[in-house]
Order: C-alpha cells, then structure tokens, then sequence
C-alpha cells in the first residue's frame, strides 16, 4: 500500500524574480517581513536580511510558529552579539532556525563564511 506524501503547509513555492514573496501550498501568498510585532512585549523585532531566502508571518489561523523561513524551518529569536547590526534596538533578531545552527537553509544552501 503506497500513500501519498501531503506537502507540508511550511514549503513554499517561489518564483524567479520574486525574491520577496512566496506560495503555500495551498495557493495562499506570504510576504517578507522586515519586522514582527510581539504583542506580549509591546515591540517589534527586526528580521535576518537572508538573501535567498525570506522570514515571513505565516496567515492567521496557522497552528504553530507565526515566524517562518522560506525554506520551511521554523524562526526563532536570537540576541547574538554578531547580529547587533541588524538587531533592534533590544539586542533581538528573528533568525531561521535551522540557518543558525547548521550554517544552511533546509534546502541545503551555501554554508556561511
């Protein structure tokens, strides 16, 4: 009995020349988001500036993470001393997960230098 592999609600389907935006699977757009608005702590925190890849806020009535990296990790909230440039101001910084550990997207990009 084979059964068929459901497409994850977290990959997203890009287009050239759209570095900005992205698909759902289910046809729903996703855009780059430059900052997040933590309601809880009353502020914004700055997105990485990824070049091939983007952190977007997945749509409302998502289950999960609400920050999400184009290539399906999940995204989290680092205070690294190297991202002070592009933190804000509280030393924060939503980062793609799996990019941070392992130096690479899940799509299995170039490592950092």
């Amino acid at each position: 009995m084979t059964t068929e592999k459901k497409p994850s609600p977290f990959q997203i389907i890009r287009h050239r020349g759209q570095v900005d935006k992205g698909q759902l699977p289910d046809k729903r757009w996703v855009h780059r988001a430059e900052k997040v608005f933590i309601p809880e702590w009353g502020r914004f925190i700055n997105t990485a500036p990824y070049s091939e890849h983007f952190l977007y806020e997945m749509p409302e009535g998502e289950i999960g993470n609400t920050v999400r990296c184009s290539c399906g990790s999940i995204a989290v909230i680092a205070g690294y001393s190297s991202y002070k440039d592009d933190a804000s101001q509280q030393g924060l910084l939503y980062v793609c997960n799996h990019h941070a550990n392992t130096g690479v997207h899940l799509d299995g990009g170039s490592r950092w230098v």
